[in-house]
């Protein structure tokens, strides 16, 4: 199942703002490679999910009452798009808990490179952040 499929078939709000900041995040994390393997063998695939990462999505996806996936499962690409989609509801929820009920896609792209704990100590502002990957993936999205 692609992104646009499973979005067509989801009720969520921002599912198709989803579907465009998650391209985005996967151009530039791996250039959309499903088998990317990255820092030093801990990120994997299109969106370079760490193992923490991954069970943050699935615990959305619980959440849910969808099933959760192994990380033994990175391989398959339609269930990296389903957890990296979970994830990205579960920092908006995140982001929503700490009074950004409409986060940006620089906002959401802080937090997944740089994970909420640590966007949060520079109040998730992108321009505090000390590289271009925010920026990045906000001008994809917008494209």
């Amino acid at each position: 199942m692609t992104l646009i499929a499973f979005t067509l078939i989801s009720n969520y709000a921002h599912a198709f703002d989803d579907v465009a900041i998650l391209a985005s995040i996967g151009q530039v994390e791996s250039g959309h490679n499903y088998s990317a393997v990255g820092d030093l063998g801990k990120a994997r695939g299109a969106y370079q999910l760490h193992r923490s990462a991954w069970i943050d999505g699935c615990t959305q996806l619980m959440r849910e009452g969808k099933p959760a996936y192994s990380y033994d499962d990175w391989k398959y690409p339609t269930v990296q798009d389903t957890v990296a989609l979970a994830l990205l509801r579960s920092l908006r929820g995140r982001l929503a808990s700490k009074g950004i009920k409409d986060p940006s896609p620089e906002q959401l792209a802080l937090c997944w490179n740089m994970g909420f704990t640590a966007a949060s100590r520079i109040g998730f502002d992108h321009l505090r952040a000390k590289s271009d990957y925010a920026e990045r993936v906000g001008n994809l999205t917008r494209k």
